[in-house]
């Protein structure tokens, strides 16, 4: 294992919902550990695409258009 380097990126995100108003606040935070923060928003994005894909999968695969 000692030839190995393991480097990290965490995201966090905080959603805070206001019980009596309704408004909700969102905050996100990052934290590299050797993973630049240019590398982790493209591996993060693809990673959304692709979770987002599954996700409307039951949605559009019997979508249909017309009369």
């Amino acid at each position: 294992m000692a030839d190995v380097v393991e480097q990290k990126f965490g995201l966090f995100v905080v959603r805070r919902i206001d019980k009596k108003t309704n408004k909700m606040q969102v905050q996100l935070k990052t934290k590299g550990e050797g993973i630049p923060l240019a590398d982790a928003v493209i591996i993060v994005e693809g990673w959304a695409r692709k979770v987002k894909e599954e996700l409307q999968k039951p949605y559009i695969e019997n979508l249909k258009f017309g009369k």
